[in-house]
């Protein structure tokens, strides 16, 4: 399946004629190769090699990638032109390769609409939608740039990234919501749009205490006591690439081996359980005195112990070994069980830590993960931001790639991965890029595109709203101002981080001593966060009706999100937009109803009922629900309806229960 020879590679010329022989050296455009038959030295550019070959030497083998041209951010405007044109024509010369056409440009409505979902994740209100029309911006790309600086942008975001991520309130293991640490860390990061390549190395060469100064370690806090579990989604969510079947076994439908995959496992070898060994030693003792001295107060006690645990012990208080031992269950003949094993990287650049083992592995794995040489971190981010604006990636699936992968457009993702680096990783400014195309501005195609992986960008696909979409353009029907720092709920990790600081350095008996003295203070509250802390939670009207990014991670199944295919944050990007039964129901029976139609302080309600003309009642649910005017045929048709009793309700009912609503266009 793979061309490798005992000798070393074989590669092949674009007329199809093999050579086999050794790889000496390669960079982004020369391979220097000895040919086995004879010996002899070649040198030549990589472009006389098939698509296949050439890749081969570009992942395993070259020191260099492209030579790019970093830009300055934000691109200037004759920059931005020239970046989104070569886009267009990539796409265009695509198409015509295919005898395919474009589709039709879209209205501004259509655009309004489309650019609020796809930048912030909700539909626009009416206001925002006359500000639009009455030339408060000048143009398309203005709309956007004001939106890419929305307080919405970063919660959309964060909900993608925490799907990437799979973070969740509260880990495997923990009593408390810790994992709340982490999201807050990420909505930062987006806030302050902090590199992706730097946001990657920090989380996987993080150490030192989750609560002290270092929150990143949430990363492996995540997979606590599963360093294999983590090191296969690592690779998955920044490279693209599915190691996991290699954990137990050589890969059957790939190239990797056992061997390798532990090799790059050693790593991250020293996270341990993430847990700081002094602390956790402190609060071992700490149970055992509670079980002797607290009485009928143990329960409670026990209680406060499982905060103050996981308050302060959770950490890794090294950088990473470098070494690990093969599992006692190694089924590959690439070694034997309990063989130590060395950091070794699977692709170039070429990193191979010594037999001495490391101090700062996991430092070396990140810089070697983000390294612009790396030839699929900087392609896989590409990709999928591609993906989260246009619907389907230029390479599906985004996370499978092997050495077969091809992409429906060869040239684009090429583009693309080099503009990545170009602009210094700064996702904004590459989705800035993306959303100023003219692809961007063409109608959905409305025939069945067909397999995703050869889908050719005639126009958008038709997409269905996300389960957070769904519930953000819902409530903000209620909440005109959603985004607003006043609908936006309190940071309760300062909650744990005043747990830690009052009991970090304390020992044993003087915490039981403090609960002793708190326990009077608490009435009744077995929760120590409460008793210790002054400031009861931000008091907010209808408290559940916020943006989706302040809920909870991952919210219970039978909510309004997960019914619409909010994902449970078990795997990577696990969310999915098929229909069912249950989300008809939720809409007609439950949300709709109770918070939108029967609240008659909901906004969306309010401007309604403000319009006294029937025509204007009309255009009015119109615009708040589907971003657009009705007909002329439309409003003739409702009329009577909504000059019935409770008529626009019926109105109201029909277009939030319509695909036009559900659909992103």
């Amino acid at each position: 399946m793979f061309p490798l020879s005992i000798y070393g590679e074989i590669l092949t010329v674009n007329d199809g004629k093999e050579i086999e022989g050794d790889i000496v050296s390669a960079s982004a455009e020369v391979v220097t190769f000895r040919r086995k038959s004879d010996h002899q030295l070649f040198k030549f550019n990589l472009s006389m090699l098939s698509i296949k070959s050439r890749k081969m030497v570009q992942e395993y083998h070259a020191t260099s990638r492209y030579q790019v041209t970093k830009l300055s951010v934000p691109l200037d405007l004759k920059t931005m032109r020239q970046v989104t044109s070569k886009i267009d024509y990539l796409v265009e010369a695509r198409l015509k390769e295919l005898r395919l056409g474009k589709t039709s440009k879209i209205d501004d409505y259509t655009f309004i609409r489309r650019a609020y979902l796809t930048i912030i994740g909700r539909i626009p209100t009416a206001t925002e939608i006359e500000e639009y029309k009455s030339s408060s911006f000048s143009s398309r790309s203005e709309l956007i740039d004001s939106l890419l600086e929305h307080p919405g942008f970063v919660s959309h975001q964060l909900n993608w990234m925490s799907d990437l991520l799979r973070i969740q309130d509260r880990p495997a293991n923990t009593n408390t919501n810790i994992g709340g640490i982490y999201r807050q860390w990420v909505r930062e990061a987006l806030e302050k749009n902090m590199p992706y390549d730097q946001l990657a190395r920090s989380l996987i060469a993080s150490s030192g205490e989750i609560l002290n100064g270092d929150p990143e370690i949430s990363y492996y806090l995540r997979d606590r006591g599963m360093q294999e579990d983590n090191l296969s989604h690592t690779v998955r969510v920044f490279m693209g690439t599915r190691l996991q079947c290699a954990m137990c076994h050589d890969h059957p439908f790939d190239r990797w081996t056992q061997r390798e995959f532990y090799e790059m496992t050693a790593f991250t070898s020293g996270i341990g359980n993430v847990t700081l060994r002094e602390q956790n030693k402190k609060i071992g003792q700490l149970g055992k005195l509670i079980n002797k001295e607290a009485g009928p107060n143990a329960g409670k006690f026990t209680q406060f112990r499982n905060q103050v645990r996981d308050s302060i012990i959770f950490g890794i208080d090294n950088n990473g070994t470098g070494k690990i031992k093969l599992p006692v269950d190694f089924a590959s003949e690439t070694g034997e069980p309990g063989d130590l094993v060395y950091a070794k990287a699977i692709l170039a650049p070429q990193v191979k830590l010594s037999s001495e083992g490391s101090d700062n592995s996991r430092t070396v794995f990140s810089e070697w993960i983000t390294d612009p040489v790396n030839p699929r971190f900087s392609l896989v981010i590409a990709n999928r931001l591609w993906k989260r604006v246009f619907g389907i990636g230029v390479i599906e699936p985004v996370d499978t790639l092997t050495d077969d992968t091809a992409a429906s457009n060869e040239p684009l993702i090429t583009f693309l991965e080099k503009l990545m680096v170009s602009v210094n990783y700064n996702t904004k400014e590459y989705m800035r890029v993306l959303l100023n195309t003219d692809l961007f501005n063409r109608a959905s195609v409305k025939s069945d595109p067909g397999p995703p992986e050869l889908f050719s960008f005639s126009g958008m696909p038709l997409r269905r709203m996300t389960g957070e979409q769904v519930w953000d353009s819902l409530v903000v029907l209620v909440y005109n101002d959603i985004d607003e720092q006043t609908r936006a709920p309190d940071d309760l990790s300062s909650r744990l981080m005043t747990i830690n600081q009052r009991y970090k350095d304390l020992s044993a008996e003087e915490i039981l001593n403090d609960f002793k003295a708190i326990n009077d203070q608490g009435k009744g509250r077995r929760l120590v966060d409460y008793v210790i802390t002054d400031t009861d939670k931000k008091k907010l009207p209808d408290a559940r009706l916020v943006r989706s990014s302040y809920l909870k991670y991952p919210e219970s199944g039978g909510h309004l999100i997960r019914q619409f295919g909010g994902s449970d944050k078990e795997q990577i990007e696990n969310s999915n937009y098929e229909p069912n039964t249950t989300q008809v129901l939720s809409l007609l029976n439950g949300f709709v109803e109770k918070n939108i139609l029967s609240n008659k302080n909901a906004d969306f309600i309010v401007s309604m009922k403000n319009e006294k003309n029937v025509n204007k009642q009309i255009e009015s649910v119109f615009i708040s629900t589907l971003g657009r005017k009705p007909t002329i045929k439309e409003t003739s048709q409702l009329k009577t309806m909504i000059a019935k009793p409770d008529g626009w309700k019926h109105v109201a009912w029909i277009m939030l229960n319509s695909h036009e609503f559900m659909f992103i266009k």
